[in-house]
């Protein structure tokens, strides 16, 4: 009895958890519909699909005995009831208080998921709210027969519940009732919708027709791991099979022997490639919360925004995705408080009273390009040229003498603000250092453009994943180094003639730009050490948002693709080195540190 005990606890669970995903899915699909429905309040495929998501949750919630969200979402319920029958209107008000519903909706399922309990909420407020909403919505509605209901326009699948489409409120509770029900309401409605609820979990739980499942993101986790020691085995074989067919060529064995070795390079990369794919989600899953932080800004500040999304369904890796989101919210927050200006701002200044803000993603090669643009008043380089120089960044002179875009990244030093008034949103530079010290984090490049009067715009450069990288392989001072393909420019070959000499320090022109150049290992070892050229004829120009620099270097060794190990927690923090990687050889190398090697380089030149 205790195993079938067990057994029954633990399926009970199961259909807890998978309530929970469902829940989380609904729940971000209603916060981002909520907000469309308000600009396009006549959208009835839209409203019906606002109010099968309430209605799903309301139902398997009462399956499984989670009655305080029961009621809150019944509640919800019977407003999109009405709304979809055009017997109340979509107002701001409504959506208003909707919105907020959704609020305590994801915090009782947050102590669901921490307590797998039942969230003890007093909802007494909200729901008098909602309850007072509907009659005056019943109130104010004309009587007129209603219009044709959404589910008619967009039939039902054979395995969703039935939805009651009378005229009554969900479940046949009154709509008038201001008291908050000590249990939900026993009818027949309620039964089939526990039936269906019921029926749907077990459906959830038995082998099916569905082309997706849910995998445990600890076991991806395993599996890259494992998928990172494979490319490092495979990097190992392919080196010693070409010494091998290399030192015995035309012999019959040793050509089998590279054919098969080949083969084992094409799967693996392929399995690699799938690998990293199931990790990828689409960068959507972070622009989606965004409707919602623009509108409720918007309303707390008196303005008119719009924003507008594009390239939604472009992927990232799981991690990437998890640490974006917060550099992007503080971006869009500043263009959105101090960005764009107030319709009669706007108006004054011959714009349209609705400011944009556009957010887009796109892919090129193995990196991901965000950018977020405004058309709002922009920055004030003069400004920020005073304050810097009021904070003792940089002299009054070397400033005046600085272009506008080298001016703005000012901007990303700690605390830099030219806001006068100082919102709960912040100035335009508070937390722009925090932006800037994630996206580095990530291995990223963030890059910022603005023109007073015309708007902003901010891009950020990351990497598709972290976990396996293609790497170029040079030697300087017989060290070898792994320095990231992604921020290489180009490699070239100089001699005496192209280097000169600013400020005793080197420099070398390639075509129209001059570009500072260090020794790669005296860098590293934070050492002003000198160079001969003509023992170092080559030059790797390596670039950080739109910084350059040329790494002096004896030779290259090829390009490779590597798995990035950390250092621990001892040598984790050593400036400009990122990790370590194991070569085909067996030896341990060091990965460069973009964003520590331009620190370094400032630092002592």
């Amino acid at each position: 009895m205790t195993n079938e005990a067990d057994f029954e606890l633990d399926e009970m669970q199961e259909i807890v958890d998978d309530f929970l995903v469902e829940s989380d899915e609904l729940v971000n699909s209603l916060d981002t519909n909520l907000v469309k429905l308000e600009s396009s309040p006549g959208d009835l495929n839209l409203l019906n699909e606002i109010f099968r998501a309430a209605h799903t949750i309301k139902g398997t919630s009462s399956f499984l005995g989670f009655e305080h969200i029961t009621t809150l979402t019944h509640r919800m319920e019977d407003i999109l009831n009405k709304l979809r029958k055009a017997e109340m209107e979509v107002t701001a008000e409504i959506m208003d208080l909707m919105l907020k519903s959704l609020d305590i909706l994801k915090d009782m399922l947050g102590t669901v998921r921490d307590t797998h309990a039942d969230a003890e909420v007093d909802l007494t407020e909200i729901i008098a709210s909602l309850t007072a909403a509907l009659a005056e919505g019943g109130e104010a509605a004309v009587a007129t027969p209603a219009t044709e209901t959404v589910a008619e326009t967009s039939p039902q699948s054979e395995d969703e519940p039935e939805v009651d489409d009378s005229d009554e409120p969900a479940d046949g509770v009154d709509a008038a009732q201001s008291e908050l029900p000590a249990e939900p309401v026993e009818s027949e409605a309620k039964a089939a919708t526990d039936a269906g609820a019921k029926a749907s979990a077990t459906r959830a739980r038995k082998p099916s027709g569905d082309q997706t499942i849910r995998v445990d993101v600890e076991r991806l986790d395993i599996l890259m791991n494992m998928m990172g020691e494979l490319v490092l085995g495979r990097n190992s074989l392919l080196q010693t099979v070409n010494k091998l067919v290399t030192e015995h060529e035309g012999e019959y064995e040793l050509e089998d022997l590279g054919r098969s070795a080949n083969s084992v390079n094409l799967i693996t990369t392929e399995l690699q490639t799938a690998v990293m794919k199931m990790r990828m989600q689409p960068i959507g899953k972070v622009f989606n919360k965004f409707p919602r932080l623009v509108r409720d800004l918007a309303r707390d500040s008196r303005k008119k925004i719009e924003l507008v999304i594009s390239g939604e369904t472009t992927e990232l890796d799981k991690s990437v995705i998890e640490e974006i989101g917060d550099p992007l919210v503080h971006i869009i927050r500043n263009s959105c408080d101090h960005g764009i200006e107030s319709p009669e701002a706007r108006t004054a200044a011959g714009k349209p009273e609705t400011g944009t803000v556009q957010l887009t993603a796109s892919q090129e090669g193995s990196n991901i390009v965000i950018q977020i643009d405004d058309d709002g008043k922009g920055f004030d380089v003069d400004a920020i040229r005073s304050k810097a120089v009021e904070r003792g960044l940089v002299s009054r002179a070397d400033v005046d003498r600085m272009p506008d875009k080298d001016v703005f990244h000012y901007i990303f030093e700690a605390g830099f603000s030219t806001a006068k008034v100082v919102t709960d949103v912040s100035g335009r530079g508070v937390g722009m250092d925090v932006v800037r010290t994630n996206i580095e984090k990530l291995n990223g490049m963030i890059d910022l453009d603005s023109e007073k009067g015309r708007g902003t715009r901010i891009s950020i450069k990351l990497p598709l994943t972290l976990a396996i990288i293609q790497g170029l392989l040079v030697e300087s001072d017989d060290e070898v180094f792994v320095i990231p393909l992604s921020s290489v420019h180009e490699t070239v070959r100089t001699d005496q003639s192209d280097v000169y000499y600013l400020n005793k320090r080197p420099v070398f022109r390639l075509r129209d730009e001059i570009i500072p150049i260090i020794n790669l290992n005296k860098i590293l070892r934070q050492s002003q050490g000198g160079f001969i050229l003509t023992e170092k004829p080559y030059i790797v120009v390596i670039g950080l948002a739109d910084k350059k620099l040329g790494l002096v270097i004896d030779r290259f060794l090829g390009q490779e693709e590597v798995v990035i190990k950390s250092l621990g927690n001892y040598l984790g923090n050593t400036e400009g080195i990122a990790g370590a990687t194991i070569l085909g050889d067996g030896r341990i190398r060091l990965i460069v540190d973009l964003i520590g090697l331009f620190s370094i380089a400032k630092r002592i030149s």
